[in-house]
């Protein structure tokens, strides 16, 4: 569903990518890990089309929406309108939306537990509740690919819960592909088949999130002591990642 052929990238002489490639198929979950300046926006940027200048191929084989990160609206629509917006693509231009459309804005709000906040305006909202309007605008595009750039940051641990619950699903019940950028190798490791370590100097490495994220890899990426902790309780059964601070 994503192919990156030999990207290359440089930002004023210096390189952020070189030689990068992977293939993200269908269905699967990517999560791309890498220290603050190191280019996972800028990454998201050039598989998405806003960034030009690169060398390599980029290839999308499917219909993509993308949630930035989390931010106010210079307008303040209600909850509705702003996943109305995620329509724009299949209406014509000066159209008005159809009953179709306005069924599957409500079908969006009603999958993300947001049908009581639709007079709601969007700035009035919670960080995670704005978050999930965001990710509610996205799906009401009917993509098949989603991007997301930090969708849990500055979210608390119950929030982070839920937005992560939710890309599992759409993932495994609606078989989309999901990309996202994060700080916290510990969502790698919850929900995505597959990770993306940006390291320094151009470097990275990809593979299978279990194979790849372990302390030498963490150490490595964020250049601290980092400990794996296996937690195996009840029903949960994962991995704990602890940084050692200095």
């Amino acid at each position: 569903m994503i192919n990156i052929n030999n990207l290359s990238f440089k930002v004023k002489q210096k390189s952020l990518f070189e030689g990068l490639s992977f293939d993200l198929p269908k269905g699967s979950i990517t999560a791309i890990l890498g220290p603050n300046g190191r280019g996972k926006t800028t990454l998201l940027r050039l598989i998405l089309g806003l960034q030009n200048g690169y060398d390599g191929k980029i290839s999308l084989n499917a219909d993509v929406a993308y949630v930035p990160q989390l931010s106010s609206s210079l307008f303040n629509y209600s909850v509705e309108t702003m996943v109305s917006l995620g329509r724009s693509r299949h209406i014509a231009w000066y159209a008005s939306p159809s009953i179709k459309d306005k069924n599957i804005v409500m079908q969006c709000l009603d999958y993300l537990g947001l049908t009581d906040f639709s007079s709601t305006p969007f700035n009035q909202l919670s960080g995670g509740e704005r978050q999930m309007v965001m990710i509610a605008r996205a799906l009401a595009s009917e993509p098949k690919i989603l991007i997301l750039d930090e969708p849990t940051s500055a979210l608390d641990l119950h929030n982070q819960d839920r937005i992560l619950s939710v890309l599992r699903e759409l993932a495994q019940q609606h078989n989309m592909t999901i990309l996202f950028t994060s700080h916290y190798p510990q969502h790698a490791l919850h929900i995505a088949d597959y990770s993306l370590l940006l390291h320094d100097n151009h470097q990275y490495q990809f593979g299978l999130t279990q194979h790849i994220i372990n302390e030498p890899a963490l150490q490595q990426l964020y250049h601290l002591a980092v400990a794996l902790e296996p937690v195996d309780r009840e029903r949960y059964h994962t991995t704990a990642v602890v940084p050692l601070f200095n």
